[in-house]
């Protein structure tokens, strides 16, 4: 029973990879959302561990050919990757985006003022999907992550070490929509930053 399991994911695997690529070979900008799930945008195409692991560089040569890759977008994605991969992805992330391109990162915010808040995102939290995150970032940490990899960083949204806020996000800027921001969450309905999320762009100059 295991090895017929085991076989559906190959070909399950082999099928989602290879619909990725067709899109990808058809597409004249290639603007990406990994850890997508169900997630899809007009001009994005979607992919998920199954289609492209961000851990492996033969995944990215598989998937894109000769191309490079114009904008990423990962909404709630790299807190779920532990460090030392975390740093793999973002190497593999940076060596296949093009000149000039953008990879848009958003992730729970470790310095939101709201307790409440912190208890429902920190790793083994209340929060759904929270038992499976491995880290609570800043944007001092996520920066200097950035930063070490050779990307200029663009802070978007987030709280600072002094608990002002701030946010400069917008739906129109083209460079990848976030659900889960102050303009978007239903939960800031009342205009307060009640659910945020640390919104940083990486440039590859």
């Amino acid at each position: 029973m295991n090895q017929i399991k085991d076989v559906y994911i190959k070909i399950k695997r082999k099928y989602r990879r290879l619909l990725l690529q067709i899109k990808i070979y058809i597409a004249k900008e290639i603007n990406l959302i990994v850890g997508a799930a169900t997630t899809n945008y007009p001009q994005w195409i979607a992919s998920n561990i199954d289609s492209l692991d961000l851990l492996q560089e033969n995944d990215f040569y598989r998937v894109l050919g000769n191309k490079k890759i114009n904008k990423i977008l990962a909404e709630h994605v790299l807190e779920h990757i532990e460090l030392e991969y975390l740093e793999i992805a973002l190497t593999n992330i940076h060596k296949f985006l093009k000149q000039g391109g953008n990879f848009r990162i958003a992730v729970p915010d470790g310095f939101h003022t709201d307790s409440a808040y912190i208890e429902n995102v920190k790793p083994g939290g209340t929060g759904e999907g929270s038992e499976d995150h491995k880290h609570l970032f800043n944007y001092q940490i996520m920066s200097n992550l950035l930063v070490e990899k050779n990307f200029k960083v663009n802070l978007i949204e987030y709280w600072d070490e002094s608990g002002k806020f701030h946010s400069i996000y917008q739906n129109d800027d083209g460079l990848g929509y976030i659900q889960r921001c102050l303009i978007n969450d239903w939960r800031n309905k009342n205009g307060k930053p009640n659910y945020t999320s640390l919104i940083i762009d990486a440039i590859k100059e």
